[in-house]
């Protein structure tokens, strides 16, 4: 048991991406530190020109480097993060291994040792290459830190999804159990399975656009079973962009606001039109929701959503995306009316 965690456990340590960075990184500089003895005079290309570049690439580079790694890593493991205590080690590994390169330069060469420079190469080698490390580790962790920021963001938006169609949903259930059974029985279960999408694609970053046609479908017919023939509803979508990805319940909201507050129109017409444009040498996917209702207000126009949740949501989702962009506008043909809102996508 103890050798299998133990296994495990270095196995863990050595699939760090510090060990692959810097095995090529510092075979680049050793070979241009050759390069540059051999291009000034003071070395030829050789035999012995090759095995001394490989004496100092593996026992002064290499496997001190990955050596003071391997301890700080494991000591990071047990809490242990003390800057000074880690240049010690980095110091200390780079000095033992000048003195093996010292020792075995001698001993294929006849070079005369190094002596107290072993010390003091050590600590000039390791002082850059820890912090310079360092550096880049800092760097790395801000970059991870801000995509979980973001990925916790969406998710939170994600989750703050308005409600207000299953107070809806709940309350044409309650009015239909007694009179209508059969249709308060299909809107609970249109209800459940829209609950269970949004939870079976709360980890997901993307699902094709046909599933959220589906989904869509089973609103409209909770909405229909309010609004009856009061409420038509038009796709505008070519077959051969269903299968386009796109973020989960991004329609939801948008389809809801247009019947949120259009819900007294006479006769409720919205048309979700889905098409691609080229963009920069790629492609941008425009998804449009047109109504025929009363239109935006100039505060909603100017803010790019209302007072709700569920278009503020969406203006952030989107803006998270490449492109991304949504943006709100009235119908320009006063015969038409009512407003459009398109949101954009690199595809």
């Amino acid at each position: 048991m103890f050798t299998s965690q133990r296994i495990t456990f270095e196995m863990s340590m050595l699939s760090h991406p510090f060990y692959k960075y810097s095995f090529f990184t510092l075979l680049i500089v050793d070979l241009i530190f050759t390069a540059g003895l051999v291009l000034s005079g003071v070395s030829s290309i050789s035999l012995d020109t090759l095995l001394a570049t490989s004496i100092w690439f593996v026992c002064f580079y290499w496997l001190p480097v990955w050596l003071a790694a391997y301890v700080i890593f494991a000591l990071r493991i047990k809490g242990v993060t003390n800057t000074l205590i880690e240049w010690f080690i980095a110091v200390g590994c780079l000095s033992l291994g000048l003195l093996i390169t010292d020792y075995l330069l001698q001993l294929a060469f006849g070079a005369s040792s190094m002596g107290a420079f072993i010390f003091f190469g050590g600590l000039s080698w390791a002082t850059p290459i820890y912090f310079i490390s360092r550096y880049f580790e800092s760097r790395a962790k801000i970059s991870q830190e801000k995509q979980a920021r973001k990925q916790a963001q969406l998710q939170t938006l994600r989750y703050q999804l308005n409600p207000h169609f299953m107070f809806n949903s709940l309350n044409t259930i309650s009015a239909y159990i007694h009179s209508n059974p059969d249709l308060a029985d299909e809107v609970l279960h249109e209800l459940a399975d829209i609950l269970r999408y949004s939870l079976e694609t709360g980890e997901a970053k993307s699902v094709s656009l046909q599933q959220e046609i589906d989904i869509i479908h089973k609103y409209l017919n909770i909405e229909k079973a309010r609004f009856g023939d009061r409420l038509v509803v038009v796709f505008d979508i070519p077959k051969a962009l269903l299968n386009t990805q796109v973020p989960p319940l991004i329609l939801q909201p948008i389809v809801e606001n247009a019947i949120k507050h259009n819900a007294d129109q006479t006769h409720l017409s919205i048309t979700v039109k889905v098409e691609t444009s080229s963009l920069n040498g790629g492609q941008l996917l425009t998804i449009s929701v047109s109504d025929n209702g009363c239109g935006f207000t100039d505060e909603v126009l100017t803010k790019g959503h209302g007072k709700g949740v569920g278009m503020r949501n969406l203006q952030q989702r989107v803006q998270q995306l490449p492109s991304g962009k949504v943006s709100l506008f009235n119908n320009a043909n006063e015969s038409l009316c009512g407003a459009t809102v398109k949101v954009e996508m690199a595809l």
